[in-house]
């Protein structure tokens, strides 16, 4: 029985009991050790340690995981033989074989043959050229009837058109008669700083063979990619989607990070194109199979970065409205030699759904035979899930603990990027007709990634909301790379405090009343103390808040809100603060600290230069920061100087259109954050510190938020892309040595211009030497 909806989709893989136990060496008594292992077992190279040795626990988890896979396949095979039936009974039905592409379908996925089918309408598509290929709509998830034609007959230029059975259209082929050039293309314009996307699951493969890809394919993810990847527990139909047959021999390269532009890095090989591409001597266009194998490449790093791990029934299909370039330079060598293609990411995100574009070079025997320009994946959930979040309806995604989620990264991702009423309108949130309003910040600034505990209080001011959330903290974080050591810089610890308050200020609907006004959320003051010095780095923070008043005001609503920061159930940092949800009226009513009278800083107030002091120019000087947390350029230190004689340090540098943080912070609303303002107080305080000697009896000084120490911040004006230059001064008050560390004490002030707008007290740094410190780590 052939044709769509056959047998052939009834898959079922044996699964050999020597894997259910755990080896052939731990069978039981009376167990064969003769069947072999399925075709797709991952090798062990290609599994993290801990994969291949068994534990007491290890069978079970094994046999549980088997049964919701098979589970699985059983479901499929009802929906294979009712989609058979359905076929058989439906008018019209043909009664002789299938059409073309119906093979293609089963074997490489549907994109490739709706690709196929209008390849084959195209004039000389078996010869070099270039297509612009545009995915109009969802590719069917199963096989039907396509029909390509050509339209504007006799154009220079022919467009094909390929259609579902529905007469829906799919995707707009362009052949281009444009000269094709030997040459490498320009390469993309590349971020100056470009974002580091963070992967929902950890793993340490980099390298994939032919059976670690057949495993990807046969749903084993898990098995190949490691324990962080797990999805025990989860419904079977919530599983992500079987893959097409496997069309790589390996993928060499998964480098997260690398490529020219940051995003990631992939090399992969195949054999010559002849499974499903025809032969050297077949006019069946190669270019649908080069898209399919390129794909597959994209589609194995998206399951690497554990992109699908937020969707139900996760299944990667072409991105819509987007064009892709193919160029086929030389279609005859990819029957006559093995393939390489290397895939440069380009773009990653999540939302409105998980997606990644890049850039596809495929040689043989070292030569350029064909080019991919943007091509494009999504990730989509099962049809018909629900995926919008409710607090009584849990996402497939697990928390870092194998927990339920309310909110998982898509949803946090829609905060900061798309409209952040589809998230809240469970939650009380009303439709806006405008775009600014409170959310999160995006991409590398963002430090929340799940909602895993919502509680609404009562109503109208909601006193008593709960929400903990997490945030995975990466392995080598930028902050803690750029901010002149290995500790989290008080920056992040700020953020990641402030975001979950600004998400259950958003979670407890009282902004909403203003659906037809721009609404901006500001946080106004606060504090927060370190209990306890720990490495976050690769650790899980887990993010209490609670909402504890909430006074609306005319264009305002005033919240204050305790949290908690922890890890393995320790906290090591609590505090509390105080957000302003503003009307831009009300926003830009805002006088600074001193009723909008200048206040000039300490130095400027000095009737000539202070003994001592000196000018100091650090864009050069990673000491205290680089790259994005290079916030020092001109400084000038003086020694015994300020309001407490203990010494003072004052620092200046212009506002620039381009400074990374107003894209991120927020999107339609960019602001300086009020944390970065505090950075640059600290990295004062440290510069402060180096240059007048106060820890050249330290060798190495490392410096750290001190313990025990709360820091305390207000304040009353933003600092926006249009103004001219922030400056900051801190004064020190107390310089003390005590047995393991040099505890330094300040009070600081920022300046927008000629106001000043932030006022930080208790800037507390311990400094401590630090050769051989990180080593220990």
């Amino acid at each position: 029985m052939t044709g769509p909806g056959t047998t052939d989709e009834l898959g079922f893989d044996g699964v050999p009991l020597a894997e259910l136990w755990g080896g052939a060496s731990a069978l039981p008594p009376g167990g064969s050790g003769s069947t072999v292992a399925p075709a797709g077992r991952p090798v062990p190279s290609e599994r993290p340690a801990s994969a291949d040795s068994a534990s007491p626990a290890d069978p079970a988890r094994r046999i549980a995981r088997q049964v919701q896979r098979a589970h699985a396949t059983v479901l499929e095979a009802h929906r294979a033989i009712s989609r058979r039936q359905a076929h058989l009974a439906g008018p019209g039905t043909p009664t002789g074989p299938p059409p073309r592409g119906h093979h293609a379908w089963a074997r490489l996925g549907g994109a490739a043959a709706v690709l196929r089918a209008g390849a084959a309408r195209l004039p000389y598509a078996a010869e070099p050229g270039t297509y612009e290929v545009t995915w109009q709509g969802q590719v069917p998830f199963e096989p039907t009837e396509l029909h390509a034609h050509l339209a504007g007959s006799g154009a220079a230029e022919p467009r094909c058109l390929v259609h579902d059975g529905d007469r829906r259209l799919i995707v707009s082929i362009v052949r281009s008669t444009a000269d094709l050039q030997e040459e490498e293309p320009a390469q993309r314009p590349v971020p100056a700083v470009p974002p580091e996307f963070r992967p929902l699951a950890r793993t340490a493969v980099h390298r994939l063979s032919a059976s670690g890809l057949d495993a990807l394919a046969a749903g084993d993810i898990t098995g190949v990619l490691g324990d962080a990847f797990d999805q025990d527990g989860v419904e079977p139909e919530s599983l992500p989607e079987r893959w097409p047959a496997r069309l790589l021999e390996e993928i060499s390269v998964i480098e997260p990070r690398g490529g020219p532009y940051g995003q990631g890095l992939l090399v992969a090989t195949a054999r010559p194109a002849t499974a499903g591409a025809g032969t050297a001597g077949d006019p069946e266009p190669v270019w649908p199979w080069l898209v399919a194998a390129a794909t597959e490449a994209l589609r194995v790093y998206v399951f690497h970065q554990g992109m699908h791990l937020c969707l139900p029934g996760a299944r990667v299909v072409p991105s819509s409205d987007s064009p892709m370039r193919v160029e086929v330079l030389d279609p005859a060598a990819t029957f006559t030699s093995a393939l390489r293609f290397t895939v440069e990411v380009t773009g990653l995100g999540l939302a409105p759904r998980p997606y990644a574009t890049a850039d596809c070079r495929v040689t043989a025997a070292g030569r350029t035979v064909a080019r991919l320009r943007a091509l494009g994946v999504t990730v989509r959930e099962r049809p018909g899930s629900d995926v919008t979040p409710h607090p009584e309806r849990l996402s497939c995604r697990k928390s870092a603990s194998g927990g339920p989620v309310v909110l998982d990264e898509r949803h946090i991702a829609q905060v900061a990027d798309g409209d952040p009423v589809e998230v809240f309108a469970s939650f009380g949130a009303q439709p806006t007709a405008t775009r600014t309003r409170p959310r999160l910040p995006r991409t590398d600034l963002r430090m929340v990634d799940r909602c895993t505990h919502t509680e609404t209080g009562p109503p109208p001011q909601r006193l008593g909301s709960r929400l903990t959330a997490e945030y995975d903290v990466p392995a080598d974080p930028w902050y803690c790379r750029e901010s002149g050591g290995p500790g989290v810089p008080a920056f992040a610890l700020m953020e990641m405090a402030l975001q979950t308050l600004g998400l259950l200020g958003g979670l407890s609907g009282m902004t909403w009343e203003y659906p037809d006004r721009d609404f901006v959320c500001r946080n106004l003051e606060g504090r927060a103390m370190l209990i306890h010095e720990t490495d976050l780095r690769a650790m899980t923070v887990v993010q209490d808040a609670v909402l504890r008043s909430s006074v609306p005001l005319p264009g305002a609503v005033m919240q204050r809100s305790g949290f908690e920061l922890s890890t393995g159930g320790e906290a090591f940092c609590v505090g509390e603060a105080t957000h302003g949800y503003f009307t831009a009226e009300v926003l830009a009513r805002q006088q600074g600290l001193d009723g909008g009278r200048y206040v000039a800083p300490w130095l400027e107030r000095r009737p000539e230069s202070p003994a001592g002091a000196v000018r100091l120019d650090l864009r050069d000087d990673s000491r205290t920061g680089s790259g994005r947390l290079a916030l020092l350029e001109e400084v000038v230190v003086v020694p015994g100087g300020g309001d407490h004689g203990a010494g003072y340090v004052w620092c200046g540098k212009p506002v620039r259109d381009d400074d990374w943080f107003f894209d991120q912070h927020f999107p339609h609303d960019p602001v300086l954050p009020g944390s970065v303002g505090v950075q640059m107080l600290f990295q004062a305080v440290q510069a402060c510190v180096l240059r007048t000697g106060l820890a050249d009896h330290l060798c190495s000084p490392w410096f750290a938020l001190a313990v025990g120490e709360e820091l305390r911040w207000s304040y009353r004006g933003q600092i926006l892309r249009h103004h001219g230059r922030v400056r900051g001064e801190a004064h020190i008050r107390e310089v003390r040595q005590e047995r393991d560390r040099l505890l330094v004490r300040a009070d600081g002030s920022v300046w927008r211009d000629d106001l000043r707008v932030y006022q930080v007290d208790n800037i507390a740094l311990a400094v401590r030497p630090g050769a051989g410190r990180e080593a220990g780590r």
